[in-house]
């Protein structure tokens, strides 16, 4: 016989196994992303900020706008196929900031401008161009190559978007050709789709154009000056066709434009909740606060489907060491919902992992307004705009009974594979964002641009202001095109090593103060001449937890 609790331990060693390898996996990852190039000597520094701040002037020029390239193709009253027009690809610029309808709107006009400027193509009256050239007729279309095009949704992606938001919704949803996807400079290659309207004149329009085309024989066409006489076809007394019936409906897709890959209407799922919001008082005490009113959250459906893939694909937002990341929406608006991953995590661990990040979120939020605040104090106006992605942050916990998990070797396509799950804002987006990794879990922070200098500056602030009981660590954020940056995910480390699985206490405290460097941030801001204490076991603070300021 087996001794008694013998399979007992057998788990708890395979679960430490487990717990070592990931904590080895995660060090290796989060070295990886840190790995930073800096000049090999002190004389090279300078030389390397200015070469540094010329290719980040460049990147931000480039990044600044976004380029259209567009040709043109109409479609004849009365014809499925369209034909091609004798009027070259042509290049509008826009900055990010414009609003997508405008561009568009301004694409419509430009692309009239060449149209009448074509003298095959003149002979449709004003009316008939008012029609033809209204940019809600237009179908645009991105080209992914020579025969196949996908049409642009005005509802869905220009209505309230700038060409910044635009660009970013048209690349997660592959809407875009390699080319365009990878360009440096943001560009968007377009297709526009005219429909020339059925008129008096259509047919003789038809076969003027036409003939205009194909003859090779001198033009024998009055001059513009001269009055263009009615030929006997165009005449009023030439019978003309029966009027038909003409939907007024606008399609949502071409009928004839060829589309493919166009995503599925994203469906959602409905639960039940309750919510839990963290908020912190003035002493660096924080709270959870449980509400007992009974609430909607809907979460997109499917998204388990899209994880293999690898790449953010309708529901499916992305996925760190830990946990998930899919859609939801609440109150009308989208979130980004968190739950940890299964394999890892029982329904309890997953609540106690996401009450504490969102702890953590606020407490790096509170020290965060505290770092500018000894800003104010130290007269350091010159600190970038940053803060963590808390807003209408708060847990759900459902009040109706979730679905049962799949059996070992099935898939499991559940929307929530947990009872509890966390609410964020969706992080900002597009490809004028980039995601910047300035610290990681046992790596402290040594960032030489001015950006990564005060993200470690606030590191150390966050050290002293907490008289050393906390650090806050794998830093990492989206740095927008104005350069401010959103912070998400954070890890910390405290005095009582309780903060989480992955606080390592003290010792990762004083790894903290043995390895940062001080910068030109910290200086400013007095934090170089504060002194640690020479022993980190000071847990039983009175008083608050920032020092120095009423």
């Amino acid at each position: 016989m087996k001794p008694s609790g013998s399979s007992s331990s057998t788990a708890v060693s395979v679960a430490q196994t487990i717990l070592h390898r990931q904590n080895v996996h995660s060090h290796e990852a989060s070295q990886h992303r840190l790995n930073q190039q800096r000049p090999q000597n002190p004389s090279s520094l300078n030389a390397s900020d200015v070469k540094r701040k010329v290719s980040a002037l460049k990147a931000n020029a480039r990044a600044a706008k976004i380029d259209i390239d567009f040709t043109i193709q109409q479609y004849l009253y009365g014809s499925s196929k369209p034909s091609k027009l004798a009027i070259p690809s042509s290049r509008v610029t826009f900055p990010t900031s414009e609003l997508a309808t405008s561009a568009f709107e301004q694409l419509a006009s430009k692309a009239r401008g060449l149209y009448n400027s074509t003298p095959p193509l003149l002979g449709l009256s004003d009316v008939a161009l008012d029609l033809m050239f209204d940019w809600h007729t237009i179908k645009f279309c991105t080209v992914l190559n020579n025969t196949t095009v996908n049409m642009i949704e005005e509802q869905k992606y220009l209505v309230s978007a700038t060409m910044e938001s635009l660009y970013g919704n048209l690349k997660q949803d592959r809407m875009l050709s390699e080319k365009d996807a990878n360009a440096k400079t943001p560009k968007i290659t377009l297709r526009l789709f005219l429909y020339v309207p059925e008129t008096d004149e259509d047919n003789d329009i038809q076969e003027v154009q036409q003939n205009r085309r194909v003859s090779t024989r001198k033009s024998t066409a009055p001059s513009s000056r001269q009055k263009r006489k009615r030929s006997p076809s165009a005449s009023p007394e030439r019978l003309r066709p029966a009027k038909r019936y003409q939907s007024s409906y606008r399609s949502r897709c071409s009928a004839t434009a060829p589309t493919v890959d166009a995503p599925a209407p994203l469906e959602f799922e409905c639960f039940k909740m309750k919510r839990v919001t963290c908020s912190v008082n003035d002493f660096g005490e924080p709270k959870m606060v449980y509400s007992e009113e009974e609430e909607e959250i809907m979460v997109a459906k499917g998204w388990q489907a899209h994880v293999k893939a690898g790449k953010p694909y309708q529901g499916y937002l992305g996925q760190g060491l830990m946990k998930f990341v899919f859609r939801g929406r609440y109150n009308n608006t989208d979130y980004a919902v968190l739950q940890c991953k299964r394999i890892r995590s029982r329904d309890v661990d997953n609540e106690e992992d996401l009450m504490g990040e969102l702890e953590i979120l606020h407490l790096s939020q509170y020290f965060l307004d505290s770092f500018y605040k000894r800003g104010d104090e130290e007269n350091v106006r010159n600190l970038p705009k940053m803060k963590w992605n808390i807003t209408g942050a708060f847990i759900g916990k459902l009040t109706q009974k979730l679905a049962d998990a799949p059996n070992e070797g099935e898939e499991d396509s559940r929307s929530l594979v947990f009872s509890c799950f966390m609410v964020l804002p969706l992080l900002p987006t597009g490809s004028l964002c980039n995601e910047i990794k300035f610290s990681g879990n046992a790596e402290v922070g040594i960032n030489n641009d001015s950006l990564g200098s005060a993200v470690d500056a606030y590191a150390h602030h966050v050290a002293v202001d907490s008289m050393y009981e906390m650090i806050i660590s794998d830093i990492q954020g989206i740095v927008t095109p104005d350069r401010s940056i959103v912070f998400f995910d954070p890890q910390s480390h405290t005095a009582n090593g309780d903060s989480g699985y992955w606080d390592h206490g003290k010792p990762a405290i004083a790894e903290f103060l043995e390895s940062h460097k001080c910068n030109k941030f910290c200086k400013a801001l007095g934090l170089d001449t504060e002194v640690p204490p020479l022993s980190l076991s000071n847990t039983n603070r009175k008083g608050p937890l920032r020092i120095g300021f009423d």
